[in-house]
């Protein structure tokens, strides 16, 4: 199964440290924590929203002070991270670390989301959803439905064209909202996280194959050199 702590530094090195930029939309939400450079209330710390930070505090076993959030130490930002956005998307049952990472990532980007598409158009439920009706031709509407379905695909084998599709879902999504100064970044972003997890987007059934077959191709060496060492010493 995935390890939740495998995206972390690339979340990590993608996020700033405190902001309080009013063109983010988190700062409709300020924390009461100070002010920034531009005079305008902190919202964010390390990618997490204060509203966020406040809201999960129970859950999560952490205190929403104004010390934690501005200081954010290691801990109280897995634990916001862990029980917010991986525990959401159901990480921990996921076989495939890719696919698991690739949802929490846009967990991370646009929330959850929610089941009841007329009241809740975005977020990672509904982009979910658009996606496997496109793609697999599937109706699904829960997070669990989604574990259980890209489960039942790692074990056919078929995870890296998963990743493949979502990948390129994810772009098209990025090119349809037609927002130019953003676009590059998002993409830039979104190569990025491609890049170090495509290795990962291998199925448990295709990482076997690959290992039999090299099992298969070192054995053909193995012989073909043994051959040439002693097969024709006679």
């Amino acid at each position: 199964m995935a390890d939740y702590k495998n995206i972390v530094a690339f979340i990590k090195k993608a996020e700033g440290g405190l902001s309080s930029a009013t063109t983010d939309t988190a700062s409709r939400n300020p924390s009461p924590c100070g002010n920034g450079k531009n005079g305008k209330p902190y919202h964010t710390n390390k990618g997490i929203q204060w509203i966020t930070f406040k809201g999960l505090a129970s859950q999560g076993k952490y205190t929403a002070s104004c010390s934690n959030f501005l200081k954010m130490p290691d801990d109280v930002w897995y634990k916001v991270y862990k029980t917010g956005f991986w525990d959401k998307i159901q990480g921990d049952r996921i076989r495939n670390q890719a696919i698991a990472n690739s949802f929490v990532e846009m967990t991370w980007g646009s929330g959850l989301g929610c089941s009841d598409f007329s009241k809740c158009k975005s977020g990672t439920i509904p982009f979910l959803n658009q996606f496997f009706k496109k793609y697999y031709n599937e109706n699904l509407s829960s997070v669990s439905q989604y574990v259980d379905f890209v489960n039942e695909l790692d074990k056919k084998g078929q995870s890296s064209e998963l990743f493949e599709n979502l990948n390129e879902f994810r772009a098209n999504k990025y090119v349809a909202l037609n927002q130019p100064k953003n676009l590059k970044g998002w993409l830039s972003r979104l190569n990025g996280f491609y890049v170090l997890n495509k290795p990962y987007a291998l199925s448990t059934t295709e990482k076997k194959n690959i290992t039999k077959g090299l099992g298969g191709v070192i054995a053909i060496i193995l012989i073909t050199y043994l051959y040439k060492q002693y097969g024709n010493s006679k």
